[in-house]
């Protein structure tokens, strides 16, 4: 019987990916980061949970693979599902294939015998089966959950299609490190209860032109966290709610790995924050010459009214 974590006395290691290396071509997307200041928002800082990585680039060079540029580090990844896990799939293949500078070195799963827990063991990825329950007596505590993914130097969580609520524990662990890919373009059709192929029947039913997927920061609710990127999509007149997952999914979660993976990302935060810093300089240059001006006005007209 298989273990719920499987571990050594050296920590939780990967073994061999037995799958060839595969270039897989990278698909172009009409993607929106969010650019407008938000709170909370992502800053260019390490971790304090032990051994994370930093977000900016360390003066090393690349551990494998051809994304991210040189001195730039492979994050580790771990990933959520509870079902087939499409997305995890995609996100394995970007890996593999170079697309993205990262490895997944475990897949977390509320259901052990999910189509992507199976396709986690069938390429040697440690399986952790959380939380336990009456289906999954096996799985783990939240304190081993944290203690496993410590153990895995895990850099960034990823869910992907995980439908459990996740402990508060993990997100204080791991702030601004834990994304979630969410089937509608939010706060349309998010929640608690929207999920899977819910979410697409009810944007059809709605009658919406539009859908798309979200990218999100996790914090202690469904679906409420900082939004990273979205991609529109359209609805057809006759689409069924497969048919609309199809083409919603799968394409964005990679691509923006493959940005927060590499120097992209980075960039893209520092520019917004000079941006923004040299609006408010100009805002506040403004309101002083604006103080200024009106304290000539007041001094003129003491002047006049002693003359």
């Amino acid at each position: 019987m298989e273990a719920a974590v499987a571990s050594t006395g050296s920590g939780l290691r990967c073994s061999p990916n037995p799958m060839p290396k595969q270039q897989h071509e990278r698909r172009s997307a009409r993607v929106g980061f969010v650019s407008q200041p938000r709170p909370h928002a992502v800053r260019c800082e390490r971790s304090p949970h032990p051994d994370a990585r930093a977000y900016a680039a360390v003066g090393v060079g690349a551990k494998g693979g051809e994304a991210g540029g040189v001195g730039v580090e492979r994050k580790r990844l771990a990933v959520f599902v509870s079902g087939g896990g499409s997305n995890f799939r995609a996100i394995h293949n970007a890996a593999l294939g170079g697309e993205v500078n990262a490895d997944v070195v475990a897949l977390v799963t509320d259901k052990p015998g999910c189509g992507g827990a199976e396709h986690a063991r069938g390429n040697g990825i440690p399986v952790v089966v959380f939380p336990k329950s009456k289906s999954a007596p096996e799985g783990v505590s939240t304190d081993e959950l944290l203690n496993a993914l410590r153990e895995l130097r895990v850099d960034f969580v990823l869910l992907a299609g995980y439908l459990k609520l996740i402990p508060v524990e993990l997100v204080q662990e791991y702030p601004k490190s834990i994304l979630n890919i969410h089937p509608s373009l939010l706060p349309a059709f998010g929640g608690k209860g929207y999920y899977g192929l819910k979410v697409h029947k009810a944007v059809i039913a709605s009658g919406a032109r539009y859908s798309g997927p979200t990218v999100h920061f996790v914090d202690e609710h469904y679906d409420t966290g900082s939004t990273l990127a979205q991609r529109v999509v359209p609805v057809l007149a006759n689409d069924t709610p497969e048919q609309l997952a199809a083409r919603v999914l799968h394409e964005l979660l990679p691509y923006v790995m493959t940005e927060l993976c590499g120097e992209k990302m980075v960039s893209h935060l520092l520019e917004a924050r000079q941006t923004l810093t040299s609006t408010l300089n100009s805002w506040y240059y403004l309101k002083d010459c604006c103080a200024y001006a009106r304290g000539i006005e007041e001094g003129d007209g003491a002047n006049d009214s002693h003359s």
